[in-house]
């Protein structure tokens, strides 16, 4: 299996870090760097192109990737996992417009005009929502609430926005692809 990963806002692709390695043993992982300052035509296109050049069985993604893999996912009928998603990223992004630096040190400016430009989260698509309770930007419960009649979801306790209990969530993506390739073609789990 190949599976795509998009990072959240200020962040990048990390092949080293412990999420993609702990992914890792579900195939092979592959990653993109979104600049979600662009807005959501440029980072949607970015993910777009990567499912469909790299040939993607599965998007996951991290609050703004898992905002942008369930757009992805639902255009392209890729399965897709949202962790911790940006649900309404006109809202989730506010405190950020301006100028920052991100989680790397690079500096950036977000507009008004791009944020507003983000729509809610996407409710189409083959999708399992992951969501931690201790998540301190989103507010895990609401995240259910809004997504709950459309995907699986499910909410772990504990944990934080970036999302730290990978290694509980292994298992619930495993049998969550085994049932998307199901409708979809053979399994290769």
């Amino acid at each position: 299996m190949k599976i795509l990963y998009v990072h959240g806002f200020g962040s990048h692709f990390d092949p080293t870090h412990s999420k993609i390695k702990i992914l890792g043993e579900l195939g092979t992982v592959v990653g993109v760097d979104v600049e979600y300052c662009k807005g959501f035509e440029h980072s949607y296109n970015i993910v777009f192109d990567a499912v469909l050049a790299q040939e993607v069985d599965l998007i996951i993604g991290t609050s703004m990737g898992g905002y942008i893999a369930a757009h992805v996912g639902a255009k392209t009928g890729t399965p897709f996992v949202a962790l911790n998603p940006a649900t309404i990223p006109s809202v989730n992004l506010q405190k950020w417009v301006g100028n920052f630096t991100d989680f790397s040190g690079n500096d950036h400016c977000l507009t008004d005009a791009v944020v507003e430009g983000y729509p809610e989260i996407t409710t189409d698509g083959w999708g399992l929502v992951i969501v931690e309770s201790g998540d301190e930007i989103i507010n895990a419960s609401d995240t259910v609430a809004m997504l709950e009649n459309n995907f699986q979801v499910v909410k772990l306790n504990g944990g934080g926005h970036r999302f730290v209990h990978m290694e509980l969530a292994l298992p619930i993506i495993r049998e969550f692809y085994s049932r998307a390739n199901t409708s979809y073609g053979s399994c290769d789990l």
